[in-house]
């Protein structure tokens, strides 16, 4: 399979009044509102691995991804890392310590070189403050987001690691796919991403890539991994349908 072309950058505001059409926090918003915020939003450029705010520093801005992927992670005490989301473009992050003015409460990351858009707390409250559809949307990402620590933290009991690995492959596709229904069934994250991802070390990870390589359900292909029976990842993973 080839590797995916990566999506046109939208640049003017009419582009990206469109594009945050498919944001969900946006997504209930006219086009002419949709086309205001784009002129407040401010262009930035994150190449592959590079931070785009740590944990513990200000919640300044709300962001959303125009072009690529970032990968959203706590560091624990100890020094420990886990991986809490991928978030593909067209998504959002940040909007957490914009709502309660806290420091950010987990770090993001650049999975590949990636366009972000910016709006500014002032800019993002006002919008808040103006239109209520707005606060619904808000809403509806912090549910979205307290469902996935709660399913994250009962896969960590319940599932064990090859399932929890299998769990993580399925919801990449899945996100990307919402993004873009013809991608490929491909994850190209690195083991250790994956490993931070489904609460396991690399090795233990890699082995779980292969006991789920010799059922059939994926195949590896360099550092990508191609699932090729998702009905049968699913049900490894336990999820219905």
């Amino acid at each position: 399979m080839g590797r995916p072309l990566r999506p046109r950058l939208p640049r003017t505001p009419l582009d990206i009044a469109e594009m945050l059409g498919g944001v969900p926090l946006f997504a209930s918003l006219s086009f002419e509102e949709r086309e205001l915020l784009a002129r407040s939003m401010r262009p930035r450029k994150v190449r592959r691995g590079e931070p785009v705010f740590a944990q513990g520093s200000p919640g300044d801005a709300l962001y959303v991804v125009a072009r690529g992927s970032v990968l959203i992670h706590r560091t624990g005490r100890g020094g420990e890392r886990r991986a809490m989301a991928v978030v593909e473009a067209p998504g959002s992050f940040g909007e957490i310590g914009l709502v309660d003015g806290s420091a950010r409460s987990a770090s993001v990351e650049a999975l590949e070189d990636t366009d972000l858009l910016s709006l500014p707390r002032k800019d993002f409250l006002a919008l808040l403050a103006a239109e209520p559809r707005m606060v619904q949307g808000v809403l509806r990402e912090l549910g979205r987001t307290i469902r996935r620590l709660t399913e994250q933290v009962t896969d960590a009991t319940l599932l064990d690691l090859p399932a929890r690995v299998a769990k993580t492959l399925v919801r990449l596709v899945e996100v990307r796919r919402q993004a873009d229904p013809r991608s490929e069934p491909v994850v190209a994250l690195s083991q250790s991403k994956l490993a931070e991802l489904a609460g396991g070390s690399r090795q233990s990870v890699n082995a779980a890539l292969a006991t789920l390589a010799a059922r059939g359900l994926v195949q590896m292909d360099g550092r990508r991994v191609v699932v090729t029976d998702m009905a049968g990842l699913r049900q490894r993973a336990g999820l219905s349908g």
